[in-house]
């Protein structure tokens, strides 16, 4: 009976301490975001003491929010970074990074642009039809996010606005502030380039 009290007691310890790590690095997160506040006009809201931050805010009069998935994609847990920015568009089309596109068993990929970063890191725009993609996929916009943009798994250009997931196994790194601020002022001027 005293062996089986032990085993309940470890089980509970090493529950509770994984429950720290994950408060620990959320914690990590949103202090990251709290510093974002000073450099642009929002708020990080937190439910509760283990939950994921989320920030909405504004940036250059379009409404911004972050907020944070998981997935777990071939027994390794991802976090995707979810930015939203508002804003019209004179068209719509996809990014994908080619790579994430294969894990995610997307099937038959057509109807898709080429495009290249300056790493040789292949991202496909679709679609191809569109003249406003063709001219897009040849903006400087695009190459400069794409260089700067690493991990990144999907954006979205639509007519109200942008929505964009880039995925991390670091995700307290690919929070801080200089980085973060860096990549809303190229999505801000991508969302320029296209409406």
């Amino acid at each position: 009976m005293i062996y089986l009290l032990i085993v309940v007691l470890i089980l509970v310890f090493i529950y509770l301490f994984l429950i720290y790590i994950r408060k620990t690095m959320w914690d990590a997160v949103h202090r990251n975001l709290l510093d974002l506040e000073d450099h642009v006009d929002g708020k990080v809201f937190r439910r509760s003491f283990a939950a994921r931050p989320v920030f909405h805010g504004k940036i250059n009069g379009n409404e911004l929010t972050i907020n944070f998935s998981t997935d777990k994609i071939d027994k390794q847990r991802y976090t995707y970074i979810d930015i939203s920015l508002s804003g019209a568009s004179k068209f719509n089309c996809t990014l994908t990074s080619h790579s994430w596109l294969k894990k995610q068993n997307a099937g038959e990929i057509n109807d898709y642009i080429s495009v290249r970063n300056t790493e040789n890191v292949e991202y496909l725009l679709r679609p191809a039809s569109d003249p406003g993609v063709k001219k897009l996929s040849k903006k400087t916009a695009l190459v400069q996010l794409l260089d700067d943009f690493q991990g990144l798994a999907y954006l979205f250009i639509g007519k109200t606005g942008i929505l964009c997931e880039l995925e991390t196994t670091a995700v307290v790194k690919a929070t801080e502030v200089e980085t973060l601020k860096k990549r809303l002022l190229l999505l801000d001027q991508l969302a320029g380039a296209t409406g």
